[in-house]
């Protein structure tokens, strides 16, 4: 992937901290709001835990599509080690943008990453990430916890972000093997902790894009299609 200069500036600063929607706080509010929360569940054990032992999996997945020196926009900060190792992937040459809706999380993302000078953090909601191409977008476990309607404002927000030639990039779940054992106990937790994630069983991720058609799609799936990559390339 040739490397871009950094673009137009991103103006989170100059963004109003946004009102948390009512579904995070609802839904959401002992997973990524309550701040001893944060520091509960930021632990590799957990993160092990939640992704069946995937993690290590996933995170590579996310990292191949990644080329040192580029510009990378990770619209909300995830448990575990990503963003470091995304981060040192990218290199001192490149750029990686971390945002999220909520200053704990924000806060907490600092701690782990803001010593290296490629990193940039700011409060934004993901559906308005401030001006900028990218070589690469990368929603990582986001669209799942979102409803239907954000998903699609996330996703076109994301793509209006993307360079010619970059890449547009989901890993999120997906609907498993219909004898996979995890899928009674995936669905039950869906129904009771995670009551936006089975439309991610009946929809393509690239169908939230409505310039879906400007991109080159490429999908894969993981550990028996519980989990999936999708990566779009605009076209040029």
């Amino acid at each position: 992937m040739d490397v871009v200069s950094a673009g137009p500036s991103v103006d989170w600063e100059d963004m109003p901290a946004p009102k948390l929607p009512d579904y995070l706080v609802d839904v959401y509010t002992w997973a990524y709001v309550a701040p001893n929360m944060v520091e509960l569940l930021d632990r590799e054990v957990v993160v092990a835990t939640i992704l069946w032992l995937q993690q290590n999996k996933l995170m590579r997945a996310a990292r191949d599509e990644i080329t040192p020196g580029c510009r990378v926009l990770q619209p909300a900060a995830v448990y575990g080690k990503l963003v470091s190792h995304l981060a040192e992937k990218v290199g001192p040459e490149g750029e990686y943008h971390v945002t999220d809706i909520q200053q704990v999380q924000i806060d907490h993302v600092n701690r782990k990453i803001a010593q290296l000078p490629q990193t940039r953090t700011g409060i934004c909601d993901a559906r308005v990430t401030g001006d900028g191409l990218y070589d690469v977008v990368n929603s990582y476990f986001l669209l799942h916890e979102v409803p239907d309607d954000y998903k699609r404002d996330i996703a076109n927000n994301l793509a209006s972000h993307v360079r010619p030639g970059g890449k547009l990039m989901f890993v999120d779940y997906h609907e498993p093997a219909f004898l996979h054992p995890m899928r009674p106990i995936i669905w039950l937790v869906f129904k009771w902790l995670e009551p936006f994630a089975k439309a991610l069983w009946s929809h393509e991720l690239w169908d939230y894009v409505d310039d879906r058609d400007q991109f080159e799609w490429r999908k894969e799936t993981i550990f028996g299609g519980l989990y999936q990559k999708v990566v779009g390339v605009r076209k040029a």
